[in-house]
């Protein structure tokens, strides 16, 4: 978290410089301001002053995408230039508002000042995201994996899930529907057990599962089951939230597969509660794939706003030393 025993370490001095630059130069802003009719722009000394700073701190700013792709670098740890980016990034918007002498000026100015306002104010929108999600993830999806597998644990889940179903309800003719998205393979390799939503690892892959034994026999009159399943679970197993399923809400489910349970043989209720895991794991991977776009998706405004701003900056640098 950003307020940490860490911040200390690794970012007061940086909050230091900032809160140092910020009071050296608006102070000097200020005195200039003395026995002025107005503000001072940025042709006056003090405001070329506030432009050149508040400029190299945006091309800092955009050193950090650089430094992060080139993790080998030795110009200090990526944390620390986080840091910066931080304080620094911040003290930039005071800056360059004291560089306009608090005036937007012509067009060009004032896509200047939206666009680092844009920059700014997504930058705080990731901050304060990536301090909340991580831990919010941690708490409300305790089968997190990797975001790139969700879709494979999810066939897998499927797999498995047909294979309990087929075991205790007994062969249909529906494998085609149950097997649908399921690799020929995977079919013959299965395991004697489910495994759905204790810790398991499958090459690469990690997360937390509950294993269930597969019924030696079919039970009798449990065909509700097979149903339920193909009707109401596999839908949701294979488009989550987006299939309109009430078992993408948690109470809807958990009474679905109650009143399942009272209609069915007490043999089946160890496959219905896997079914039941099962449904739990989809509902968590959903949420995780929500909070992995509201964890990154700022970006998408945050680099081509801060991109704009630097190439608009040069171009402003050249306008402004031509027209002096």
């Amino acid at each position: 978290m950003l307020l940490n025993w860490k911040f200390t370490e690794q970012q007061l001095p940086w909050l230091i410089l900032a809160l140092g630059i910020l009071l050296g130069l608006g102070g000097w802003f200020v005195i200039e301001r003395l026995g002025r009719p107005e503000w001072p722009g940025g042709s006056t000394a003090v405001g070329l002053t506030l432009g050149i700073v508040g400029g190299l701190l945006i091309l800092f700013e955009f050193l950090l995408w650089p430094r992060k792709k080139k993790r080998t670098w030795r110009v200090g740890r990526v944390r620390i230039w986080m840091a910066g980016h931080i304080w620094l990034g911040l003290l930039s918007l005071p800056l360059l508002i004291l560089h306009s002498g608090f005036r937007l000026g012509g067009s060009l100015s004032t896509i200047l000042m939206a666009l680092l306002l844009i920059v700014v104010l997504s930058g705080i929108w990731g901050l304060v995201f990536q301090q909340i999600l991580p831990r919010k993830m941690m708490d409300e999806v305790p089968t997190e994996t990797i975001y790139s597998q969700i879709d494979r644990i999810g066939q897998m889940t499927r797999h498995e899930a047909w294979r309990l179903v087929e075991a205790t309800c007994g062969p249909s003719d529906d494998e085609a529907r149950g097997f649908a998205d399921v690799d020929q393979d995977e079919r013959e390799e299965a395991p004697p057990y489910l495994v759905v939503g204790a810790l398991r690892t499958a090459g690469r892959l990690q997360g937390n599962v509950l294993q269930t034994s597969v019924p030696s026999a079919p039970v009798p009159g449990s065909e509700p089951l097979r149903v339920f399943y193909l009707d109401e679970v596999l839908p949701f197993l294979e488009r989550g939230s987006r299939s309109g399923s009430p078992l993408s809400q948690r109470h809807r489910a958990e009474a679905m597969f109650l009143d399942l349970k009272t209609q069915l043989d007490p043999r089946t209720y160890p496959a219905i509660d896997a079914l039941a895991g099962a449904c739990e794991q989809r509902r968590q991977h959903d949420l995780q794939s929500r909070m992995h776009v509201w964890l990154h998706v700022w970006l998408l405004v945050h680099l081509p706003a801060s991109i704009a701003l630097v190439i608009l900056m040069f171009v402003h640098g050249y306008v402004a030393i031509k027209y002096w």
